[in-house]
C-alpha cells in the first residue's frame, strides 16, 4: 500500500480511501497524498464541491481499500486547476504522533481528533497543550467557538483520524477571535514545547 500511495503522491493524483470497519462500505475520503510512512498517510482533502479543504491523517492499518487514481481524478484536478487551487505541503512530521499533534496545534491553531472505536459519532476539537507516548491533554473549543474552562486528557492511541486546516476549524477560530473579552483565551506559550519525556 505504501508504494502505491507514494506513486499517487509523485503523480499528484487524487486517491479514494475506504475504511470499511470504521466508516462503513459506502463512505470514503478523496484527497491528494502529501506524505506517508509505514503507519500513517497525510492527505489534502478534496471536498464534494471540488475544493481543497484542509488536511487529514489516517492510519494505514484502518484502510480497507483505496483507488488510485480516484474515479473522478481528471475532473477534480481540472476544476482545481481552473480555480487556481494547488496542493500545499503543511510540513507535518508523521514520525512521532505526540510531536505531530503539538506542531499542528501551534501552526494551525486547532486540530480535530476522532476516536471512532470509542466515540464513533463525535469528535474533539481544540489545541493539544501536552503530549507524551501514552496520553495527550486537549484544550477544547465548543461548537459555539468558546474555549472550555478546563483541559481534558485522552489516550494517544485511541485516535483514529486527525483533521486540521479545514473550513470548519477556520470558522471556529474566526468566530473565537471576534469574541474579544467574551471568549476564554489560551496562553500562546507551550511549556517545554508540550512534549513530555518518558523517563
Amino acid at each position: 500500500m505504501l508504494i502505491e500511495l507514494e506513486k499517487a503522491r509523485t503523480r499528484n493524483n487524487v486517491v479514494r480511501i475506504f475504511r470499511e470497519e470504521l466508516d462503513g462500505p459506502d463512505s470514503w475520503t478523496d484527497g491528494f497524498v502529501v506524505d506517508a510512512n509505514e503507519e500513517m498517510v497525510l492527505l489534502q482533502l478534496v471536498d464534494d464541491s471540488v475544493r481543497l479543504n484542509g488536511y487529514q491523517v489516517l492510519f494505514l492499518e484502518d484502510i480497507s481499500d483505496f483507488a488510485h487514481p480516484a474515479p473522478f481524478n481528471d475532473f477534480q484536478k481540472k476544476v482545481l486547476s481552473l480555480r487556481g487551487e494547488e496542493v500545499v505541503d503543511p510540513e507535518v512530521d508523521l514520525d512521532d504522533l505526540a510531536v505531530m499533534l503539538i506542531d499542528i496545534s501551534e501552526e494551525f491553531g486547532l486540530v480535530t481528533l476522532h476516536r471512532e472505536e470509542i466515540e464513533p459519532d463525535s469528535c474533539e476539537i481544540g489545541r493539544v497543550v501536552r503530549a507524551d507516548s501514552v496520553t495527550y491533554e486537549l484544550e477544547e473549543i465548543g461548537s459555539d467557538a468558546r474555549w472550555f474552562d478546563e483541559t481534558f486528557e485522552y489516550d494517544l492511541y485511541d485516535i483514529t483520524r486527525i483533521e486540521f486546516g479545514g473550513a470548519y476549524e477556520e470558522a471556529l477560530l474566526m468566530a473565537n477571535d471576534d469574541m474579544g473579552d467574551d471568549s476564554y483565551e489560551l496562553s500562546d506559550e507551550y511549556p517545554d514545547d508540550g512534549i513530555v519525556d518518558d523517563e
